[in-house]
């Protein structure tokens, strides 16, 4: 890493020869620079790991999955995304879409990307990376053989601790580190799936902990901090005990002994001792120094919190358990559901499957999309009822889909006479068109 630039100089002397000594040492190894400045509180944060949120706690990846918040908005988004298949599909000369048989291709995407993934879990891990840390690279590997070279037959999955996103001659590169041999490489834009976030600036995109829920995430981790240290030290405010006669040092250090053994919280294996009452002679009295959990309204305050992580996770506080509130996208688990898909998933769904259909395909015709319809299948009732709009019917009017195009949504086989969509006769509305030669004639 290099100095930054005139235009936003260091203004410090010992954050300067830090970076030189950076600098020097990635040059040696291969890598090429990169512009920080004290400015940039992103480029800081990735030199010297974090800076503090107003509570004083820093906010990383690893110290917000710390609070529950943050890992169960990240498990129901992460569960949500994981669980959607990625269909191939081709368009015919009529525009129509074909889905592609399964292939190598298909099982890379749905079954194991890599080795060492399932696709589930590597779907998990772009959801995880996305939202802490803005951005995730997942490395294409080619085929180099002259009769299918170019097409993808693995992935690679990175760190974003060892990977990083650079600009050079317009274009994308990615400074990578091999974890099996140490080694470093740069990889073109053209073989690295780039999963981004929301504000990406066309290198990196926008943390949820550190832009959206920076502030709301330290106070979290400053409430279950403080909650903790009361507790294990047996609830008790901070008091001052005060005596109108004078006392010697060896008198206050033996007043202060006793009143740990009094109330000092545990004994070190999680029980709590017997509380005798500590006898105070020659006038001392006890005064209360510290504000109550209650006056500091903290448990209004971790509630607070809890809603703010959530609305910048964009997932409804109602999902991950707290029903202290109705959520704005309606009363039902059905509208919340659908609010959650529309609003949360699918703009994450957009931006990642234009990625992979601009590097996988790189080109017009075939293309991979997402099925949001294992979303809804749990959902048997409003399944139902879609079914039955799909399928048409007197009173409901053409069909659009086939009982065998629903058979085969629901896994079951094909059944005789059920591949045509229902189509009324003009004639009689309430049955079907004849599909016999002579009556199509």
């Amino acid at each position: 890493m290099t100095a930054a630039t005139a235009a936003a100089p260091l203004a410090s002397r010992v954050l300067a020869d830090f970076i030189a000594s950076r600098d020097g040492a990635s040059q040696r190894a291969g890598l090429k620079n990169m512009t920080v400045s004290t400015a940039d509180p992103v480029g800081l944060s990735e030199l010297f790991g974090s800076i503090p949120s107003p509570s004083g706690f820093a906010v990383t990846d690893r110290t917000a999955m710390q609070v529950s918040t943050v890992y169960a908005c990240l498990s129901k988004l992460g569960g949500a995304v994981s669980q959607l298949p990625i269909e191939l599909y081709t368009m015919d000369d009529a525009g129509l879409r074909q889905k592609v048989p399964r292939n190598e291709l298909w099982w890379l995407l749905n079954e194991s990307p890599d080795a060492a993934w399932t696709s589930a879990s590597w779907k998990e891990w772009i959801v995880r990376c996305v939202a802490l840390r803005g951005d995730q690279h997942t490395e294409l590997v080619r085929d180099k053989s002259f009769r299918h070279a170019g097409d993808v037959v693995g992935f690679k999955v990175h760190h974003p601790d060892y990977s990083h996103a650079r600009r050079l001659a317009g274009r994308l590169v990615y400074d990578v580190m091999d974890m099996d041999t140490g080694g470093l490489r740069t990889v073109d834009q053209d073989d690295m799936l780039h999963f981004t976030g929301f504000g990406f600036d066309g290198i990196r995109s926008l943390s949820m902990i550190q832009h959206g829920a920076r502030s709301g995430i330290g106070n979290a981790l400053a409430a279950a901090d403080y909650t903790g240290r009361s507790i294990g030290e047996g609830a008790m405010p901070q008091i001052a005990l005060q005596y109108t006669n004078k006392m010697t040092p060896e008198q206050a250090a033996l007043l202060r002994e006793s009143f740990v053994a009094t109330y000092g919280g545990s004994n070190g294996l999680g029980t709590k001792a017997r509380k005798l009452p500590l006898v105070l002679t020659e006038g001392g009295t006890a005064k209360e120094l510290s504000i109550s959990p209650v006056d500091m309204q903290l448990l209004e305050s971790r509630q607070f919190e809890r809603e703010d992580i959530c609305q910048a996770m964009g997932v409804p506080p109602v999902l991950i358990g707290d029903n202290n509130k109705t959520s704005s996208w309606g009363t039902g688990i059905e509208q919340i559901t659908i609010g959650f898909v529309k609003f949360t998933v699918k703009p994450h769904l957009r931006r990642w499957q234009e990625e992979l259909n601009r590097k996988i395909y790189r080109k017009a015709g075939p293309f991979a999309e997402y099925d949001l319809d294992e979303l809804v299948s749990g959902d048997s009732k409003a399944q139902a009822a879609a079914f039955r709009s799909a399928l048409g019917g007197p009173g409901t009017g053409d069909g659009y889909m086939s009982v065998n195009e629903v058979r085969n949504k629901k896994n079951m086989p094909p059944i005789e006479g059920g591949e045509k969509p229902f189509k009324a006769d003009p004639k009689h509305p309430g049955n079907p068109k004849p599909t016999t030669e002579k009556d199509e004639e």
